[in-house]
């Protein structure tokens, strides 16, 4: 079996439980769909549609300091079709050689395409590190009095973010620090047999660090605009974390801030982050289940979590879904003709 039909099994069976646990825990379903406000959950998908706008948005921006000109309609495209192959890969590890794939076909050297990326990527870890690192801090009293349960999975995140912002400030500052920490690791691997071409492993480290070396140049070079990309991911971050508040919203409850409905979203993304499944498949769903129920109550949040996961995973799955498929019909004509 490969790994792109043992992803969709795995993702169809996370699914169906999920669907099992929500109708074995409500008699009538038909009551809770009558009673949610559509409205809000219009708003709700709405965020999910700017949160691919704002993507788009920053990677043409990123676009136009490392290469040139580009149409944002092309970076948007690009984005789309990256949240896509990210959403199905495990770690989110398809988006990005796909990304450098369709860049090249609108004249955009792979080096170029890679550089473009890494800068993204990298202002992306930095703002979702701090984000959640700054939510974690916020809702400390809540995780450990009604969350108790989820507190492994969250300190692990934690660490993990924590690992992550250092090597970023370190491959700014020490960058030559890093690679001898990595090849240490790639020695131990290889002892255990992990890992069989070490030399491999280690040629394509050099290459890796040089491109990061390239995309941190040009971060520092355009502080200001960088700075402008930093906080636009925050927003971009904020407007996909507003979605389980509109789903709160749409079910009638009152008791939560938006603020706090962010907050604890960025812990389940933070907790979830870690595991090596398409889409967190599995990790947010529990994730989510635990930290929201104190919020959500036991009378919704089953229902909440399926709103939540149709909206922002299985939606966008569907809807980036139709826009690879586009693609690769105008693709196949532009190549038959």
């Amino acid at each position: 079996m490969n790994m792109k039909k043992a992803s969709r099994i795995f993702l169809f069976s996370i699914m169906f439980i999920t669907l099992i646990i929500v109708f074995k825990g409500y008699g009538d379903i038909s009551q809770l769909i009558n009673k949610t406000d559509i409205r809000y959950l219009g708003l709700a998908v709405l965020m999910m549609v700017i949160d691919w706008l704002f993507d788009g948005f920053i990677l043409n921006s990123i676009t136009k300091t490392v290469h040139g000109s580009m149409e944002y309609t092309k970076s948007l495209k690009i984005a789309i079709i990256g949240q896509y192959y990210s959403a199905i890969t495990p770690f989110s590890t398809g988006g990005q050689p796909v990304q450098v794939y369709l860049m090249s076909k609108d004249d955009i050297s792979v080096a170029k395409g890679s550089t473009i990326l890494f800068n993204k990527f990298i202002i992306y870890q930095m703002a979702v590190t701090f984000y959640s690192l700054i939510m974690f801090v916020f809702k400390i009293g809540f995780i450990l009095n009604d969350a108790k349960p989820a507190v492994p999975f969250i300190v692990i995140g934690f660490i993990l973010n924590l690992g992550i912002l250092i090597g970023i400030i370190l491959l700014f500052y020490k960058p030559q620090w890093i690679k001898p920490i990595i090849i240490y690791c790639y020695k131990g691997l290889y002892k255990i047999k992990i890992i069989k071409d070490l030399d491999g492993y280690i040629e394509k480290l050099d290459s890796t660090m040089e491109e990061y070396e390239q995309s941190i140049s040009k971060i520092k070079e355009n502080k200001l605009n960088s700075l402008k990309i930093f906080i636009f991911t925050l927003i971009q971050l904020t407007c996909y974390f507003s979605i389980t508040y509109f789903v709160y919203l749409s079910l009638g409850l009152k008791g939560s801030s938006f603020l706090d409905i962010i907050a604890v979203q960025s812990l389940v993304y933070m907790a979830a982050s870690y595991i090596p499944t398409p889409g967190t498949a599995g990790a947010s769903e529990g994730g989510y289940y635990l930290l929201f129920k104190p919020l959500f109550t036991k009378n919704f949040i089953g229902y909440a979590l399926l709103l939540w996961r149709g909206i922002s995973y299985y939606f966008k799955l569907i809807i980036t879904g139709i826009v690879v498929l586009i693609d690769n019909i105008i693709r196949n004509k532009k190549a038959v003709a």
